[in-house]
């Protein structure tokens, strides 16, 4: 099997790379610059089942040509700007054009390359800011609060008609909070997750400021999350278009904080005002839990990875290669 990968150099993609590479599937990973030694130290492993090809995705013309060339028989796209407010604000045709436009420029060039699946990352961020409970479901209203989310919410429908339109299956993700090994700020991606931020941040006589550290987020593992693209791309037939990919539970930033102090040591961390903390969460950044029977019901998906093992296990990453978190670190 043959699968596309777009957005393969950022954090998401590179653990989609590496979960189908692994998988047995040979990968063509699109990114827009070659991959720098951190991607392919990551990749070193399940190298020889890994070929990058240079593109972006608002090129319509060369997205066409490379589904052309090498028809894949599934194309998972994950490629998307995350811009700040600030960023936003500054540019925000790029934020549509590389999000929505780029989707529809995949969406063609597989139609006319008779893709069967087309697997879409999307963003739990669609459901707007919201409490921890009740657990989120695919049918809750949603409440773009960007442009980033305005764009998700055109890909989405662009994704589902498209599949009535030509048959091929849509699959469509919406994406949690992630977090875990290969996180790094990129010129795609400048907003890091909470527990990036304070993950990278403990170590030995460290005392770490902290805001908001009550918010609740839907904190997922990338392996988590990997698997369940990994499903939703492999499974021969689904009941829906759309399903959740996050956490099940919403936890308070506190949770991986106290995690951390318990496992580094010398390490520790305080509340503080926003004005004086190294890391901050507001009541914006708030996100209840995702509702994921949907995704349990029809895969073989299955959470392995609450919080506090999720944390773990990233640490456990991060001890085993810090050669490869120094070169993230530095990127």
């Amino acid at each position: 099997m043959r699968v596309l990968i777009t957005g393969a150099g950022g954090f998401v993609g590179v653990n989609l790379v590496r979960r189908f590479a692994a998988g047995g599937w040979t990968v063509d990973a699109l990114a827009r610059r070659a991959p720098d030694d951190a991607n392919t130290a990551f990749l070193a492993d399940v190298a020889e089942q890994v070929h990058w090809v240079l593109g972006d995705v608002t090129d319509r013309d060369r997205c066409e040509a490379l589904l052309a060339a090498s028809p894949p028989d599934v194309v998972v796209h994950a490629a998307a700007v995350t811009f700040t407010s600030e960023q936003e604000r500054a540019d925000p045709a790029t934020v549509f054009d590389v999000n929505a436009v780029g989707t529809r420029n995949l969406l063609e060039a597989a139609r006319l390359a008779g893709v069967g699946t087309f697997v879409y990352v999307s963003t739990g961020g669609l459901y707007g800011a919201a409490p921890p409970l009740p657990a989120l479901d695919e049918d809750t209203p949603m409440r773009p609060g960007s442009m980033y989310a305005i764009a998700k919410i055109a890909s989405e429908h662009l994704c589902v008609r498209y599949a009535a339109l030509t048959g091929m299956r849509a699959r469509i993700g919406r994406l949690g909070t992630a977090y875990g090994p290969m996180e790094r700020t990129t010129r795609s991606r400048s907003n890091m997750s909470a527990i990036h931020q304070v993950v990278s941040a403990a170590a030995p006589g460290v005392t770490l400021r902290v805001a908001g550290a009550e918010i609740a987020r839907d904190f997922c593992h990338v392996d988590d999350v990997s698997e369940a693209f990994w499903h939703l791309a492999t499974a021969a037939d689904l009941q829906e278009h759309t399903y959740n990919v996050g956490a099940t539970v919403a936890a308070p930033l506190r949770v991986a904080l106290d995690a951390l102090s318990e496992r580094v040591p010398g390490f520790a961390w305080v509340e503080a005002e926003p004005d004086q903390a190294d890391v901050v969460q507001t009541a914006a950044n708030a996100r209840a839990a995702m509702d994921m029977r949907r995704l349990e019901r029809d895969t073989p998906w299955r959470e392995r990875y609450p919080l506090v093992a999720g944390i773990e296990a990233y640490l456990a990453w991060r001890a085993e290669h810090p050669e490869l978190v120094r070169a993230i670190s530095r990127a």
